[in-house]
């Protein structure tokens, strides 16, 4: 399977068609990594932008309430002013203030111990028995413990300033929670009473949790100590701060959150809270300058927060199917490449075809002429040209390789007739030796004695021996022209050899 693999992809096509969709693979991520990075920084931007107007239009909305209220109170308090010498329109003030202002959930008017003659302890309470309900219902007394224990008259009594109450420091309306507006009623310059305008809690979380961005999103609002106002866990809503929330106190970011938040400062932070990845974005209330509006802090922040999810679900989806989209692009891509690849580089296929099969021999291998006019066209029409040039340069050597073998055999011929010849040479010698040898021998013994005994011996010895060396020469000399005329007549070599012999 692995020689299979390395076959295939050993491939030019292949190579080449790998190495293109790898350099685009290379160029997509980096294209899509910067794409997904600076989309991302820009949906959490447009985020934060979206949450700042909508944190801003949810203050202004909220805001307008409790300017209604303090209005509303203002209004009142001016008119009861000329009457606080009649206890007894107290209550209908009361009624009619809760009346004319469908926001306002309660009323209550007191003024301090012993300010009516006979009256220790005076107060007037007009309240509904529940947010939007038509009925009033009216007391002249506290319904839990004596206002005069209650924060929202002894603070405002103390301070003698307008101001807003937190749900948690006022206790006059133990049926619903609210935020109370507290307008301290002047006589002669000295504080003697308070009005005390309540604004329903539900009214402004129905505002707030209004204001929801996205389906998993909600808004919160923040007391001044961190006690939760408005949160859509209503078991948040019990009194108890941020801090107290175990899931808020294990984390340090969402601690650090909170006191950011407490400081009155804007911002944003992401946290994590039950597992799960939160985005916070954040303000101070800050409420409307008019013009004779008393602006004393009320230290709320309100937040919206995300779920990660609802910010980059869209996001996270988007990445799939541009993801699964790019892998069905770079699929066809591989596809139409590797066909048009496949297509130009053809000829290259065919050539390296050509290419070993004349490396095995056949030089006469075919290779047609093409249109083409780009490298590959040209490659090929060159590569035939040495195919030819090739194949002709074969035959003639193929021809002078003829040619030679057949002067070979005629020279082999030629070497094996002088081998015959000096064979036939070789078996004249030893023949002629051989009859030389006795009328050699006979000569040299007469020499031998005429040389020797030439003093002792007679003239008739002498001419016997001349007459000896005469006729064994005759001999010799008549056996060398027997024997030359026997060789045959195309032997040079045996012609000369008789030559020198017959003149030697």
């Amino acid at each position: 399977m692995q020689k299979i693999l390395r076959k295939v992809f050993s491939a030019p096509s292949i190579k080449l068609n790998v190495l293109v969709v790898l350099e685009i693979v290379l160029l997509l991520l980096v294209s899509l990594g910067g794409l997904f990075y600076f989309t991302r920084r820009a949906l959490v931007e447009e985020t934060k932008k979206d949450a700042e107007q909508r944190l801003e239009g949810t203050v202004q909305h909220v805001d307008n309430v409790l300017l209604s209220v303090e209005q509303t109170a203002g209004n009142f308090y001016y008119e009861l002013l000329d009457h606080l010498n009649e206890p007894d329109r107290m209550m209908t003030y009361c009624r009619r203030l809760v009346e004319s202002n469908p926001n306002v959930m309660g009323c209550s008017i007191a003024f301090k111990p012993g300010y009516y003659p006979g009256e220790e302890q005076f107060i007037r309470f007009v309240y509904r028995r529940h947010y939007n309900s038509p009925e009033l219902l009216q007391s002249q007394k506290s319904l839990a413990t004596p206002y005069t224990q209650q924060n929202w008259y002894t603070g405002t009594m103390k301070t003698c300033r307008p101001t807003w109450i937190d749900p948690g420091q006022n206790a006059q309306s133990s049926l619903e929670s609210v935020v109370t507006f507290c307008q301290p009623i002047y006589d002669k310059e000295e504080c003697v009473g308070v009005i005390a305008v309540g604004l329903s809690v539900n009214l402004l979380s129905q505002i707030v949790l209004e204001s929801k961005p996205t389906p998993n999103s909600y808004s919160i609002l923040l007391g001044h100590d961190g006690t939760y106002l408005i949160h859509p866990d209503r078991k948040k809503l019990s009194g108890k701060t941020v801090f107290d929330v175990p899931e808020v106190a294990e984390s340090p970011t969402a601690v650090e959150t909170a006191k950011a938040m407490l400081g009155n400062q804007s911002g944003e932070r992401s946290f994590q809270l039950k597992g799960q990845t939160l985005y916070l974005f954040y303000k101070p209330f800050v409420r409307t300058n008019i013009p004779g509006r008393s602006l004393d802090a009320l230290n709320w922040s309100i937040a919206t927060v995300y779920p990660k999810s609802d910010i980059f679900g869209e996001y996270n989806h988007l990445v799939v199917h541009v993801l699964v989209i790019a892998f069905a692009g770079l699929l066809l891509f591989y596809l139409l490449c590797r066909m048009v690849i496949r297509k130009q580089l053809q000829p290259l296929s065919y050539l390296t075809v050509s290419a070993e099969r004349i490396a095995e021999g056949h030089y006469d291998e075919t290779i047609p002429a093409t249109k083409r006019t780009d490298e590959v066209g040209v490659f090929q029409d060159h590569f035939r040209l040495m195919q030819q040039a090739l194949a002709a340069d074969i035959a003639k050597r193929e021809q002078l390789g003829a040619t030679l073998e057949q002067h070979r055999e005629e020279l082999q011929k030629t070497l094996q007739q002088i081998h015959d010849d000096d064979n036939v040479k070789t078996i004249f010698l030893h023949n002629v030796t051989d009859k030389m040898i006795k009328p050699s021998e006979s000569v040299l013994d007469s020499v031998n004695r005429l040389c020797d005994n030439y003093q002792n011996l007679t003239l008739a010895e002498a001419d016997k021996e001349t007459e000896n060396i005469k006729l064994q020469s005759e001999t010799i000399r008549e056996l060398l022209r027997h024997k030359f005329n026997a060789i045959p007549s195309g032997t040079p070599a045996a012609g000369t050899e008789g030559k020198e012999e017959h003149h030697e």
